[in-house]
């Protein structure tokens, strides 16, 4: 047990918008988590990929000591990144090359395995962690500020074979809730204001946003033309808690869909949106009526992290120790 704790994983994501670097225990405890958030201008809505792959370097010549007392301290048996956005031939995006280089040099100057993974199965084993689900096939709904895919998800020896099932057709759900945000006059990232705007209203929303959803997957764009439209007629507590009702609504009729089509009744969710409290509580309760269980995890392993990366780093290494009996 002892040499289980000492003996670790490290692991490493460089998403669009944050810097992350986690330390997992062969015990699968986490050691180390680290995330930086990338800085945006105010009144912008992202970043160009330059700029964040800029970023990360800095952001990792940051961490660099903290990397070091890590090293000192633990027996480093591997180093997991995220090489790119999703499991399939050409995904690509020039922020995961920082994380992997950084990652490779890491792995040859301590002398450790090196293995690789994709953001979008970090997030997905992140969302796990705290989840007691047990089941070999599930939904998995990814809902980040580039990202709404719902996933049907079947685990294998190392991670999962991952099938497209349904989500957004245009703008993602962190897209919107972004943008609708800084019109607004918020920083961003804007989900926590709108999270908390949500929380707060009082007001009864008595005719909700048109959604346009069709066999689990949904157009968003019209939701944001829709607010557009009445963005100066309310306060920004009842705007915002009409977008998170409109994502909730949104979802609900995808998840029902593809719930019964694939009989499935178990919903795992990650991605940063789905850190949202009002988000969260409301899916829960209304999906019970569908008798469809809901599994969210904390805030930190629900928004961009590397606590993923390292535990399917436990998990190759695991399997290439057993391949070695």
């Amino acid at each position: 047990m002892k040499q289980n704790q000492n003996n670790i994983i490290i692991g490493i994501d460089t998403s669009c918008y944050t810097t992350s670097i986690a330390a997992i225990s062969l015990d699968k405890k986490v050691i180390f988590n680290e995330k930086i958030l990338l800085k945006v201008k105010k009144d912008s809505k992202g970043l160009r990929q330059s700029e964040a792959v800029f970023q990360h370097i800095n952001n990792l010549g940051e961490i660099d000591s903290k990397i070091k007392s890590i090293i000192n301290k633990y027996n480093v048996v591997g180093i997991c990144a995220s090489t790119k956005p999703r499991p399939i031939k050409k995904s690509y995006m020039p922020v995961f090359t920082v994380g992997y280089n950084f990652s490779k040099l890491c792995s040859t100057m301590i002398g450790c395995d090196l293995y690789e993974t994709t953001h979008q199965e970090n997030h997905i084993e992140a969302s796990l962690l705290n989840n007691k689900l047990n089941e070999e096939r599930f939904l998995s709904v990814h809902m980040s500020g580039g990202t709404t895919e719902i996933l049907l998800c079947t685990k294998n020896k190392e991670s999962y074979d991952i099938e497209i099932v349904g989500g957004s057709k245009d703008i993602s759900f962190g897209q919107l809730i972004d943008r609708i945000g800084v019109k607004m006059g918020y920083d961003f990232p804007c989900g926590k204001y709108i999270d908390e705007n949500a929380l707060n209203c009082k007001s009864i929303i008595k005719q909700g946003l048109k959604t346009s959803v069709k066999e689990g997957y949904m157009n968003l764009s019209g939701l944001e033309n829709q607010i557009n439209n009445i963005i100066d007629d309310y306060d920004k507590e009842y705007i915002s808690k009409l977008v998170l009702d409109a994502v909730v609504r949104n979802m609900i009729k995808s998840i029902e869909h593809i719930s019964k089509e694939y009989n499935i009744k178990d919903i795992v969710f990650a991605g940063g949106v789905s850190a949202s409290k009002y988000i969260s509580k409301e899916l829960t309760n209304r999906l019970r009526k569908y008798k469809i269980n809901t599994y969210f995890t904390k805030p930190e392993y629900a928004t961009d992290n590397a606590v993923g990366c390292a535990l399917i780093g436990v998990k190759k290494f695991e399997n290439k120790s057993l391949n070695y009996k």
